[in-house]
């Protein structure tokens, strides 16, 4: 029998103090974004909806970005996961390329994906992109701010 609704989840892509104030490389934008995010995170919490952290982690020893446990690779204040929510760490532009993104989005049985983040260019896109191949309905939110 097929489901009369459509399971979702929210994505909150690369949303860390990198890109903010005493961030190694604050972007034009950053703060309209994580408003955008703090406004979905919030509807999808009350729906008590799925909502995944992608937080990127530089995995080689020379990054000067995104080092794990530096303030700059931590998740900003405003989208703090809470318990419950799943973060799925990455150390490279897609959040689907050597992470657990695709089995845990299948064993939830997700299908619709609404992504919020940071670099549309550099991460939203590889990962909008994958999604839509790998079949499931994917929704940008704050794309015109997401630089």
């Amino acid at each position: 029998m097929k489901r009369k609704y459509t399971k979702s989840a929210l994505l909150l892509v690369d949303i860390q103090n990198e890109y903010f104030y005493k961030g190694k490389m604050e972007l034009d934008g950053s703060y309209e974004v994580a408003s955008i995010a703090k406004k979905m995170l919030a509807d999808f919490r009350k729906k008590r909806k799925t909502v995944i952290h992608i937080q990127h982690i530089a995995s080689h020893k020379n990054a000067s970005l995104f080092v794990s446990g530096t303030y700059g690779a931590q998740i900003y204040e405003e989208v703090m996961p809470i318990e419950g929510e799943t973060i799925i760490t990455k150390d490279n532009t897609n959040s689907f390329s050597g992470t657990e993104l695709f089995d845990y989005l299948n064993t939830k049985q997700i299908e619709h994906l609404t992504i919020v983040g940071m670099m549309n260019d550099m991460s939203n896109d590889p990962t909008v992109r994958t999604a839509k191949d790998l079949g499931f309905r994917v929704e940008v939110v704050g794309n015109e701010y997401a630089v």
